[in-house]
């Protein structure tokens, strides 16, 4: 395949941390055959959590590039850090991707994201001018009596064709933090997550988390 008419998907959040949910994500987009690269981005200061931040954006490439290490066709880039914005948007970012390294990504989001975009930063710019890969989240069906609440029908139709078949592992990173909180609170130390081995002891070795928190809605 020629590079240029490669699919490159972005695929943003916060990875914080980054766990096996993240990866199913990653490898469910490349075996639908309907991207060919998957560009995982560490968020520097996402709109939604700008009081949520719990490990540095250091920390989270350094564990990014752990989990995706011997992956074909992932990368991970810390352009977020180079935009000097605060907060971040992801048309700002896709943009920066497409100014920096010449190609026009797609954007890889789940249903629940799919659901509220409408409500995302220059959301109209966005949906028209990018391709949306979605994968499916089982409490958040998506449909185009759904999206036409929001979407007219030419966004709808384009909209859809990105709807990714097949089903995700779920789990979110607050359940894996809180569950490495509790479990280092009361001493256990051993098989504190459901993450990678080397992603666990990254963790351990800088005590990344600490104070367990309330459940917040990323995957």
């Amino acid at each position: 395949m020629n590079k240029k008419d490669m699919v490159r998907a972005f695929f943003g959040g916060s990875f914080d941390p980054p766990h096996p949910g993240h990866l199913a994500v990653a490898k469910g987009a490349l075996a639908s055959g309907m991207c060919d690269h998957i560009i995982w981005v560490p968020a520097f200061a996402p709109p939604h959590k700008l009081n949520a931040r719990r490990a540095s954006f250091d920390d989270r490439m350094a564990m990014v590039s752990m989990v995706i290490s011997g992956e074909e066709n992932m990368s991970v880039s810390p352009v977020e850090s180079k935009l000097e914005q605060y907060p971040t948007y992801s048309i700002a970012v896709m943009e920066a991707i497409e100014r920096s390294e010449g190609f026009r990504p797609a954007l890889l989001i789940g249903g629940d994201s799919l659901l509220q975009l409408h409500t995302w930063h220059r959301a109209q710019e966005l949906v028209e001018n990018y391709f949306i890969l979605t994968y499916p989240r089982k409490d958040s069906p998506v449909s185009a009596d759904i999206l036409r609440k929001f979407w007219d029908d030419k966004i709808v139709k384009k909209l859809l064709s990105g709807m990714i078949p097949g089903k995700f592992f779920e789990i979110s990173s607050t359940e894996i933090r809180n569950s490495m909180e509790k479990n280092a609170i009361e001493g256990n130390i051993n098989n504190v997550t459901k993450t990678f081995p080397e992603v666990d002891e990254y963790i351990k070795l800088h005590r990344l988390y600490g104070k367990p928190q309330t459940k917040d809605s990323d995957l």
